[in-house]
């Protein structure tokens, strides 16, 4: 079984695909997880192995879920006198299954490093390879006649601005640097992707004619708010060197989702750093196939498989689903007070 999740992991990394791993760590029979169970748990839902099953494997999936949009780990601990303790790293639960066992899972995040891609070849494209390859990025660079002898560091060039080769942009973010060359479509290339970190190195000037330009070409108000323009985080840069760093700081702080770029004055090593305004975010394409896939319990309000549910009852008209039986007496017990 470890073996075959070795592979499994592997298979993710090579994707690029984030994940988490959890482990039973403890237990108090009886409880069908034993310590050191493992499993894989996927960005869609998926769990591949095994931690125990009932409401144990849908507390997991939910918490592994939290775990790598947060990248923190947390251990949890369910057991039958539960409890509200609760921390950023750690989560009491409800044992609600009729065991009345007691197990907690360790949930650690695995996020590949993300990926640059680098348009243009410009003094500050090939500072920023440099850098990016010095803090195990994989970079690819798009730009008409550049070769390995210009960016030795490069994992790949391409001579065409063209994004339809790369199946997954979740974890990769875009840096045009075109400095005048073929700037408006490199730009318009980028927005069209679903890469939620589009950079453009420019002058504030620059920046506002760019996203008219956008505009005028029928992209969103709300996509347009989300390019970086002028980008990096403040450091007083003067040097391409120093430029190159402050986009990389801007790139890690992102994928970090630290407070850097919050704390900053809104100004970029070029002139201004211009951070995107608060909005609630579109559905990922994996948040739509797990909400078609899980139901939430309503009695312990974890995720259950609508294809291998312990129960599943019908009220006014409506499926509910329920991880063991524990849940589904209670929900027998009086529905309403969990169907609102």
């Amino acid at each position: 079984m470890f073996n075959d999740l070795m592979l499994r992991m592997e298979e993710q990394l090579a994707k690029g695909s984030n994940f988490a791993v959890a482990q039973v760590i403890d237990r108090i029979a009886p409880t069908s997880g034993k310590v050191g169970d493992k499993a894989l748990i996927l960005d869609t839902g998926e769990l591949i192995g095994w931690i125990g099953g009932g409401c144990v494997r849908g507390i997991v999936i939910k918490e592994a879920l939290e775990v790598i949009k947060t990248k923190r780990f947390r251990r949890i601990r369910i057991s039958p006198e539960g409890g509200m303790r609760e921390t950023p790293n750690f989560k009491e639960y409800v044992m609600s299954c009729q065991s009345r066992g007691t197990v907690e899972v360790l949930i650690e995040p695995v996020i590949p490093q993300p990926e640059i891609i680098i348009v243009g070849k410009s003094n500050i494209s090939r500072k920023l390879t440099a850098v990016a390859h010095a803090a195990d990025m994989r970079v690819t660079v798009m730009s008409k006649d550049a070769d390995l002898q210009m960016f030795p560091e490069a994992h790949d060039i391409r001579e065409e601005v063209d994004f339809g080769g790369f199946n997954n942009l979740s974890n990769t973010y875009i840096i045009v640097t075109t400095q005048g060359e073929d700037d408006e479509n490199s730009v318009l290339k980028a927005m069209q992707t679903s890469s939620r970190f589009v950079g453009f190195v420019a002058s504030k000037k620059k920046s506002e004619d760019i996203k008219a330009f956008l505009s005028g070409q029928g992209v969103s108000e709300e996509r347009i708010s989300d390019l970086r323009s002028p980008v990096g985080l403040d450091i007083n840069a003067k040097l391409a060197s120093e430029v190159a760093i402050s986009i990389l700081a801007d790139i890690v702080d992102h994928f970090r989702e630290g407070d850097l770029s919050k704390a900053s004055d809104s100004k970029s090593s070029s002139s201004a750093t211009q951070n995107p305004k608060e909005k609630k975010s579109e559905p990922t394409p994996e948040e739509i196939k797990f909400a078609e896939e899980y139901y939430i319990n309503p009695v312990c309000n974890v995720p259950v498989s609508k294809t291998s549910p312990k129960h599943v009852l019908e009220y006014k008209g409506e499926k509910v689903y329920f991880c063991c039986d524990g849940c589904k007496v209670s929900f027998e017990k009086n529905p309403a007070q969990y169907i609102k």
